[in-house]
């Protein structure tokens, strides 16, 4: 992004949108993924939660290993059977790819989240963005921005 004037770190955040960032290959699991098959992929992966889609790409929801290990580890559920659909939270804070970084920098603070899941206006999956994706972001434009000043 070219400017003829300098701009300060928060306002060249909130010009570049999540769109600019998002990693696309995001892993999302299926609501008729077994319990135990879900754990498995989050360990695999190393990653702690996932998005849960439906057939169409559309967001329903999202799962955390440790939730899953809590709410079905105890008596009268069975891991191998039991399927993601039933242990999902369906009050998953997530962005559209069109907002501003610096929004969803605020709704993962806000709410103590690492990542969020992106949408499109339609409501799709197109992938995830990360406080890490975000903190190289503005390291970068701290460099660029040192670079021009030099």
């Amino acid at each position: 992004m070219k400017s003829t004037s300098p701009v300060n770190q928060a306002e060249q955040s909130a010009l570049r949108t999540v769109k600019d960032l998002v990693q696309r290959e995001a892993k999302t699991l299926s609501p008729d993924t077994s319990v135990q098959e879900a754990c498995d992929q989050l360990r695999s992966e190393k990653i702690t939660s996932s998005p849960v889609t439906d057939q169409d790409g559309q967001l329903i929801g999202t799962v955390s290993e440790s939730e899953l290990h809590r709410k079905v580890g105890g008596f009268g559920h069975d891991p191998k059977i039991e399927l993601t659909r039933t242990e999902l939270n369906q009050e998953t804070v997530y962005c559209f790819e069109d907002e501003a970084l610096a929004e969803a920098e605020r709704l993962m603070h806000l709410n103590n989240l690492r990542q969020l899941p992106v949408l499109t206006g339609e409501k799709q999956m197109v992938g995830i963005v990360t406080l890490e994706d975000i903190a190289r972001e503005q390291k970068a434009m701290i460099q660029s921005k040192n670079l021009l000043a030099e």
